[in-house]
Order: structure tokens, then sequence, then C-alpha cells
């Protein structure tokens, strides 16, 4: 091996590891190549974007680990959590584990997933760093999950509550229609939609904010994360104009992808909006300045004008994203205002500093329809929760409130018939996937009609029991105990208990 040339030492470790079957049909090993009705006239024209070895791989991602784990515990070792400037934080970092820590266990699941069912080796050996990658990441968000529940409510039963708790059907929703998409299918879902499009959003400024906030911990998480997503984000490139170059029959299959997964992943982000906009004190961008940045500028104004010459126009529901920005956080955080007392996140008072923030980055819309909503709870933090559990959409499973950009003083909510049954949901986007494969999303999961039919117990009580927590960490408003508990901490270590501009 020491003999060979770069080039071909980086061909005999990553390529040539596939072989014709003698014994057994070629279609048999992989049933789902043709399913997807995809054309592949050269596979070995698809190239890794990054020609990585696996024993360079392990290096760079061995060097990672160490410069992440030394801040992890010196985080941890110095009392880290007492010097976050503000508790509130602690409930976006708990939101965080709902919404994304599922997410990439289960995107790990799929990108094997994909490497087993696609015969391309350039495909195959991505796909397999890629799920070593997304492990890495659950990985190191639990340390910090396992870290908070030693002295924060509401993760003691971890595990418990990422598999039973209502909201993580979102997350959960998503991989397994991309899991039970063919593997083309999977890989445009998560590599190019997800990973491509939308992935900065999700860490950037939520890792900056951590930083500001003086949770080092997390902000080191983001970091580290991130730096592998730039590799994500190539591979989805190269496999979304590998497969446009190879036949332009995949070009209407591809379309017909980008129009729903675009869609279905801009759905999941919603909860990311608030991380972005609420739940920091100081925040480093909003939302709509973000999703203007990174989605309309970089991807639907600038990618998706060098895809027009493969006969690719911009994702189906893409203006109604657009108009959605001025709205998309207030509304998704009036949701899980609504649902407070059955999530272990809790809900919170804003500030006037809050007010003044998202008036001046949403003066269109703050003020006149999501500000006087927010003030109902000056009083008690639960006087707009909405009893029970709510109605939720049938394709992305997040509750049926969100406004019509076009008149946002009306509900978005759409509705379809299908065999005798009436189903619901949130946005004509969301309808609109749903009447392409109905068969698929009539296998829903509903949790307030799994409530009502008893799966959960037959009380109350069972049902807190079932998720992993209890009533009353869903409940209490955050200064009620963890407040408190920080405040302690930090007296403790004689810091100042308000919160500080850094």
């Amino acid at each position: 091996m020491g003999k060979l040339s770069a080039g071909a030492r980086y061909k005999a470790l990553t390529r040539d590891l596939m072989w014709d079957p003698k014994d057994v049909d070629f279609k048999q090993i992989y049933p789902l190549v043709e399913a997807e009705g995809i054309r592949i006239k050269d596979p070995k024209r698809w190239e890794d974007p990054f020609r990585m070895t696996f024993n360079q791989y392990v290096k760079i991602q061995a060097e990672k680990e160490h410069l992440h784990h030394a801040i992890r515990s010196a985080f941890e070792a110095n009392h880290g959590h007492a010097r976050i400037v503000d508790s509130r934080w602690f409930e976006g970092v708990k939101a965080f584990a709902v919404a994304v820590q599922p997410a990439e266990y289960s995107a790990h699941r799929l990108m094997a997933y994909i490497g087993r069912n696609i015969p391309i080796e350039a495909i195959r050996f991505a796909t397999f760093n890629q799920a070593v990658d997304e492990l890495r990441h659950a990985q190191i968000e639990i340390k910090h999950y396992a870290h908070m529940s030693r002295y924060y409510d509401g993760l003691h039963a971890y595990a418990k509550t990422n598999e039973n708790l209502w909201f993580n059907t979102v997350p959960k929703s998503f991989f397994d229609d991309a899991l039970t998409s063919g593997p083309f299918e999977a890989l445009i879902a998560i590599s190019f939609s997800f990973e491509y499009v939308f992935t900065n959003i999700l860490f950037l400024p939520f890792a900056a904010s951590a930083a500001a906030v003086g949770d080092e911990h997390f902000a080191s998480v983001g970091k580290s994360v991130q730096s592998d997503e730039s590799r994500h984000m190539a591979l989805g490139m190269a496999a979304l104009k590998m497969l446009l170059e190879e036949d332009d029959r995949n070009v209407p299959i591809v379309q017909r992808w980008l129009d729903k997964w675009y869609w279905r992943c801009y759905r999941i982000f919603s909860v990311i909006s608030t991380l972005v906009d609420y739940y920091p004190r100081v925040r480093a961008i909003s939302w709509r300045k973000a999703f203007e940045m990174y989605v309309e500028d970089q991807v639907l104004n600038g990618l998706f004008k060098d895809l027009y010459k493969y006969g690719i126009r911009p994702p189906r529901n893409f203006e109604d994203t657009i108009k959605e920005k001025e709205h998309y956080s207030h509304a998704t955080m009036r949701i899980l205002d609504h649902y407070k007392h059955a999530n272990y996140f809790r809900g919170f008072r804003l500030q006037p500093d809050d007010y003044e923030w998202l008036s001046r980055e949403y003066p269109n819309t703050f003020e006149r329809y999501y500000a006087p909503f927010f003030r109902k709870m000056d009083d008690h933090v639960m006087a707009v929760a909405s009893p029970g559990l709510p109605a939720v959409c049938a394709v992305c499973q997040i509750p049926c409130e969100f406004p019509d950009p076009d008149h946002p003083d009306r509900m978005w909510t759409q509705y379809a018939e299908y065999n005798g049954k009436t189903h619901m949901f949130c946005s004509p986007g969301c309808r609109d996937i749903f009447l392409e494969e109905p068969e698929k999303y009539i296998q829903w999961w509903w949790p307030a009609e799994s409530y009502l039919s008893g799966e959960f117990g037959p009380t109350l009580p069972d049902m807190f029991e079932y998720f992993g927590f209890t009533p009353e960490e869903a409940n209490e408003h955050y200064s009620s105990r963890d407040y408190h508990r920080w405040v302690r901490y930090r007296e403790q270590l004689g810091l100042d208990k308000t919160f500080e501009v850094v």
C-alpha cells in the first residue's frame, strides 16, 4: 500500500469494493434499485465530493472529539450550567432535545439504509461516513442532556420521553417517511433538502446564541456538528446533480421529490424558528433574516437558477415559505404555549427586551398579530394553555394552528376526504403531499386519539408516566423550580442572579 500514489491509494481504500454476485441475482440483493424509476447509466462516474479515505476520516473526527470533550469536561468541572446568564435557556435546550436529537439518531439509520440499497461505491462510502457522523452527533448531544439532568427537571427519563412524547412524532414522522421511501428519494430528502437547504439555520444561530449566554458546552456541540454538515451538504449537491445528469427521464422524478421534501423539511424546522427567535435572550440573528440569507438568497434565488438548465424549477409551495417567514416563529411559539402543559420544556413570559427585539425584527407582524397573545401570560404563564392534546396535521404531525400568511387573522387549516374519512392538515403544502401518497399517510399515529382510546392509560397521571415526566415538570412556570435551582447554584459560586447582557 505504501508504494501506491495518493490517487491509487484512495481508489484502493474506497473503490473496487463491489463485486458481481454469482450465486444470487443482483436484483435480489438490491431489490429497490429499480423501484423508483431512476436510470443510472454509469455508477463509476459518481464521486464522493470529499475524496476521503476512512483512516483520514477517523483522524479528523478524533481531533474534533478530543477538542469537544475537553470543552465539555471543563464546562462540567467548573459548574458551567450555573454560569449561563439566563435560566430560560435551559428550556430551549430541552426543546432542542425533543426536536433535534431524535432526528440525529434517525438520520444515522437513514444513511445506513441508503448505503445498503444503492449499489454505487461512492454513495455507499459517503453514506457510511455520514451514518457514523450522525451517531456521533446524537451521542454528544445526549452527553449534554445527561449533565443537565443532574441539576434541572425534565430530562431524568430521557429515553422514555424521547420514545413516547407526543411532540416527538414530528421528527419521527419525517424520518419514518424517508425510511419508507426508496433509497434515492431518501438521499434527496436528507442529503439535499435537509442538509443542503436548511441545516445552516439549525446549528449556526443557535450555537452562536449558546456562546452568547455562556453555554460553552452546547456551543461546542453546535460547532462540532456543523463542521460535519459541510461534507453532508456537498454529498447532497453532488447526488442531485449526478441524478439529473445521468438521464433526462430522472428529471420529473427528482422534481417531485424536491417539491415534497422541501416542504417536509421546512415544516420540521418550525420548532427551530423558536429556538432562534424566542428561547435565547441574546440572539445572533432572527429567523426571518436567517431564512432570507440561507434559503432565499443561497438556494431559491441562487442554486435553483443553476438547476434550471436541467429542467428543474423551484419547489412547489416555496412562495408560501417566503410569505410565512414573518409569522413562522411567532405562530410556532404560540402553538408551544398552547400545549406547554403536555411538554417537558416549560413556558415563560416574554420580558421587555424580548418585546423590543421582536418588534424591531418583525415590524409588520409581531405587534399587530402576536404580541397581544403573549401579553396574556403576564399575570400567569398558563393563561393561554389549551386543554388536552392538540389536533395535529396528518402529514407533518404539527398542531393545525398556523395562520394563513395572506390573511393572518385566519387559520390555514386544510381538509381532504379519503376512504370516507376527513383528514386535517396544517397548510396547503402538507395537503398536497397527502394527496400524492394518501395510503402512506392514513397510517399516521394521532396522540389525542390514542389518549382517548386508552393507549396511555385510564388517567392523566398515566399519560405523564407514559411520557416520562411529571405534571409538575410540565405545568409549572420555568421560574418555579429550575429558576430557583439556577439562582441557588449561582449564589454558591458568588455570581449575580439577574440576567446580564453579554
